[in-house]
């Protein structure tokens, strides 16, 4: 059996900011892929990074903030029809800056129970599910 590959694969991660028992979540812009959809920030992993790596750089351009990488929490296959994304989340360490939306049009700080009253990225369920597991 051959497998049809007719769709870029990118893979991708996410970063999970915890303060004071609230999650980042940022809000995709409206002219974006998945516009208007809410997020775990982050990014494409290019050539040559670890996932680690990426997720810190991309937390400093779309954000400005500084970041340590932590406990991977979930990995998420979700086919977009045009694309597939092959998406890391990890919890994600804020260690300096404050937050400028440079790929975003809105953020918000929300408690592990209220997440789901966001429309989130449908690749972003699968780190909600493990940040639930976590919890219990």
């Amino acid at each position: 059996m051959t497998q049809q590959v007719d769709k870029p694969i990118i893979t991708v991660v996410a970063g999970v900011i915890v303060k004071d028992g609230h999650y980042f979540l940022a809000q995709r812009l409206p002219n974006a892929s998945q516009g208007g959809l809410w997020e775990f920030p982050g990014g494409k992993v290019e050539a040559g990074e670890t996932p680690e790596q990426a997720l810190e750089r991309e937390l400093h351009e779309e954000l400005t903030i500084n970041t340590v990488t932590g406990q991977w929490l979930a990995d998420s296959v979700f086919d977009y029809g045009d694309k597939v994304i092959e998406l890391k989340g990890y919890l994600s360490h804020w260690q300096a800056g404050d937050v400028e939306l440079h790929s975003h049009q809105a953020m918000a700080w929300v408690l592990l129970e209220d997440l789901s009253r966001y429309d989130l990225c449908p690749a972003d369920l699968p780190i909600v599910d493990a940040l639930q597991a976590l919890a219990m």
